[in-house]
Protein backbone atom coordinates (compact mmCIF):
# COMPACT_ATOMS: atom_id res chain seq x y z
CA UNK A 1 0.00 0.00 0.00
CA UNK A 2 0.95 3.76 -0.85
CA UNK A 3 0.24 6.58 1.47
CA UNK A 4 -3.31 7.27 0.15
CA UNK A 5 -3.93 3.47 0.24
CA UNK A 6 -3.59 2.78 -3.05
CA UNK A 7 -2.43 -0.52 -3.78
CA UNK A 8 0.34 -0.54 -6.69
CA UNK A 9 -0.74 -3.01 -8.98
CA UNK A 10 1.88 -4.81 -11.74
CA UNK A 11 0.46 -5.71 -14.49
CA UNK A 12 1.93 -8.32 -17.21
CA UNK A 13 2.34 -5.56 -19.79
CA UNK A 14 5.30 -4.05 -17.02
CA UNK A 15 7.03 -6.88 -17.24
CA UNK A 16 7.27 -7.22 -21.01
CA UNK A 17 8.33 -3.89 -20.77
CA UNK A 18 10.65 -4.21 -18.05
CA UNK A 19 12.10 -7.68 -20.01
CA UNK A 20 12.13 -5.57 -23.67
CA UNK A 21 14.69 -2.94 -21.52
CA UNK A 22 16.95 -5.71 -19.97
CA UNK A 23 17.09 -7.22 -23.52
CA UNK A 24 17.96 -4.50 -25.48
CA UNK A 25 20.64 -3.34 -22.39
CA UNK A 26 22.35 -6.47 -23.00
CA UNK A 27 22.44 -6.40 -26.80
CA UNK A 28 23.58 -3.32 -26.94
CA UNK A 29 26.50 -4.08 -24.00
CA UNK A 30 27.13 -6.82 -26.29
CA UNK A 31 27.45 -5.12 -29.67
CA UNK A 32 29.78 -2.73 -28.25
CA UNK A 33 31.92 -5.60 -26.84
CA UNK A 34 32.16 -7.51 -29.89
CA UNK A 35 32.71 -3.76 -31.87
CA UNK A 36 35.97 -3.15 -29.47
CA UNK A 37 36.71 -6.74 -30.12
CA UNK A 38 36.87 -6.33 -33.88
CA UNK A 39 38.37 -2.90 -33.86
CA UNK A 40 41.24 -4.13 -31.32
CA UNK A 41 41.96 -6.90 -34.29
CA UNK A 42 41.97 -5.08 -37.15
CA UNK A 43 43.87 -2.90 -35.88
CA UNK A 44 46.87 -5.35 -35.05
CA UNK A 45 46.44 -6.96 -38.32
CA UNK A 46 46.72 -3.53 -39.81
CA UNK A 47 49.81 -2.92 -37.81
CA UNK A 48 51.26 -6.12 -38.46
CA UNK A 49 50.70 -5.86 -42.50
CA UNK A 50 51.92 -2.40 -42.39
CA UNK A 51 55.04 -3.79 -40.76
CA UNK A 52 55.47 -6.79 -43.05
CA UNK A 53 54.91 -4.61 -46.11
CA UNK A 54 57.88 -2.41 -44.99
CA UNK A 55 60.08 -5.29 -44.01
CA UNK A 56 59.56 -6.87 -47.19
CA UNK A 57 60.52 -3.66 -49.23
CA UNK A 58 63.90 -3.38 -46.48
CA UNK A 59 64.91 -6.36 -47.34
CA UNK A 60 64.60 -5.75 -51.06
CA UNK A 61 66.40 -2.93 -51.15
CA UNK A 62 69.09 -4.66 -48.70
CA UNK A 63 69.90 -8.07 -50.92
CA UNK A 64 70.09 -5.58 -53.94
CA UNK A 65 72.47 -3.58 -52.60
CA UNK A 66 74.58 -6.20 -51.14
CA UNK A 67 74.34 -7.83 -54.73
CA UNK A 68 75.18 -4.68 -56.91
CA UNK A 69 77.68 -3.62 -54.18
CA UNK A 70 79.45 -7.18 -54.91
CA UNK A 71 78.84 -7.16 -58.42
CA UNK A 72 80.43 -3.97 -58.44
CA UNK A 73 83.58 -4.19 -56.30
CA UNK A 74 84.25 -7.63 -58.13
CA UNK A 75 83.83 -6.59 -61.62
CA UNK A 76 85.64 -3.38 -60.95
CA UNK A 77 89.41 -2.18 -60.64
CA UNK A 78 89.11 -1.03 -57.47
CA UNK A 79 91.96 -3.07 -55.46
CA UNK A 80 94.25 -0.94 -53.20
CA UNK A 81 91.43 2.07 -53.03
CA UNK A 82 89.77 4.32 -50.47
CA UNK A 83 86.49 3.30 -52.95
CA UNK A 84 87.36 -0.16 -52.28
CA UNK A 85 87.31 -0.27 -48.80
CA UNK A 86 83.95 1.99 -48.54
CA UNK A 87 82.50 -1.40 -50.91
CA UNK A 88 83.92 -3.99 -48.70
CA UNK A 89 82.23 -2.08 -45.55
CA UNK A 90 79.01 -1.97 -46.90
CA UNK A 91 79.00 -5.37 -48.07
CA UNK A 92 79.74 -6.67 -44.47
CA UNK A 93 77.61 -4.25 -43.25
CA UNK A 94 74.55 -5.43 -45.58
CA UNK A 95 75.64 -9.45 -45.46
CA UNK A 96 74.94 -9.05 -41.22
CA UNK A 97 71.89 -6.57 -41.66
CA UNK A 98 70.21 -8.94 -44.24
CA UNK A 99 71.09 -12.25 -41.80
CA UNK A 100 69.54 -10.36 -38.99
CA UNK A 101 66.39 -9.46 -41.31
CA UNK A 102 65.64 -13.57 -42.16
CA UNK A 103 63.96 -16.30 -39.56
CA UNK A 104 66.28 -18.59 -39.31
CA UNK A 105 63.55 -21.75 -39.25
CA UNK A 106 62.59 -20.46 -42.68
CA UNK A 107 63.17 -22.71 -45.98
CA UNK A 108 63.51 -19.80 -47.98
CA UNK A 109 65.28 -17.81 -45.10
CA UNK A 110 68.24 -20.64 -44.56
CA UNK A 111 68.90 -20.63 -48.56
CA UNK A 112 69.73 -16.51 -48.20
CA UNK A 113 71.53 -17.25 -45.53
CA UNK A 114 73.71 -20.04 -46.78
CA UNK A 115 74.15 -17.76 -50.21
CA UNK A 116 75.26 -14.82 -48.22
CA UNK A 117 77.64 -16.74 -46.60
CA UNK A 118 79.20 -18.17 -49.66
CA UNK A 119 79.35 -15.20 -51.83
CA UNK A 120 81.95 -13.99 -49.76
CA UNK A 121 84.53 -16.80 -50.55
CA UNK A 122 83.41 -16.72 -54.02
CA UNK A 123 84.92 -13.29 -54.71
CA UNK A 124 88.52 -14.78 -56.19
CA UNK A 125 89.22 -13.52 -60.06
CA UNK A 126 89.02 -17.65 -60.70
CA UNK A 127 85.96 -18.19 -59.20
CA UNK A 128 83.59 -15.23 -61.54
CA UNK A 129 81.13 -17.81 -62.88
CA UNK A 130 80.34 -18.81 -59.39
CA UNK A 131 80.09 -16.07 -57.86
CA UNK A 132 77.75 -14.81 -60.71
CA UNK A 133 75.84 -18.16 -60.33
CA UNK A 134 75.47 -17.30 -56.70
CA UNK A 135 74.39 -13.83 -56.73
CA UNK A 136 71.45 -15.46 -59.47
CA UNK A 137 70.67 -17.84 -56.71
CA UNK A 138 69.71 -15.61 -54.44
CA UNK A 139 68.02 -13.31 -56.22
CA UNK A 140 65.97 -16.62 -56.65
CA UNK A 141 65.73 -17.40 -53.42
CA UNK A 142 64.80 -13.97 -52.17
CA UNK A 143 62.04 -13.62 -54.99
CA UNK A 144 60.44 -16.61 -53.72
CA UNK A 145 60.36 -15.74 -49.91
CA UNK A 146 59.57 -12.04 -51.05
CA UNK A 147 56.13 -13.70 -53.27
CA UNK A 148 55.59 -15.89 -50.23
CA UNK A 149 55.47 -13.48 -48.09
CA UNK A 150 53.59 -10.97 -50.40
CA UNK A 151 50.54 -13.70 -50.29
CA UNK A 152 50.77 -13.32 -46.57
CA UNK A 153 50.04 -9.75 -46.70
CA UNK A 154 47.28 -10.14 -48.79
CA UNK A 155 45.48 -13.50 -47.13
CA UNK A 156 46.46 -10.87 -43.90
CA UNK A 157 44.49 -8.47 -45.29
CA UNK A 158 41.63 -10.30 -46.88
CA UNK A 159 41.09 -12.70 -43.92
CA UNK A 160 42.08 -11.34 -40.92
CA UNK A 161 44.05 -14.32 -39.44
CA UNK A 162 47.86 -14.11 -38.46
CA UNK A 163 47.76 -17.75 -37.24
CA UNK A 164 47.71 -19.88 -40.15
CA UNK A 165 49.83 -18.06 -42.49
CA UNK A 166 52.68 -18.07 -39.78
CA UNK A 167 52.98 -21.33 -40.29
CA UNK A 168 54.16 -21.14 -43.87
CA UNK A 169 58.02 -19.87 -43.10
CA UNK A 170 58.73 -22.51 -40.73
CA UNK A 171 59.54 -25.89 -40.65
CA UNK A 172 57.62 -28.84 -41.13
Amino acid sequence: MCDGGEVLSVESKDYIYLGGIIVTFGLGVWNFIQGHRTTRKASFINTVTSQRIKWIEQLRQDIAAFSGCTHTWHMSNLKGTEKEVEILKEIDRLRHLIRLRLNPDGVHDRKITSLINEIPKLTHISKRDELMTALDQLTIATQEMLKEEWEKVKAEAKDGDLKEKCKIRTNP
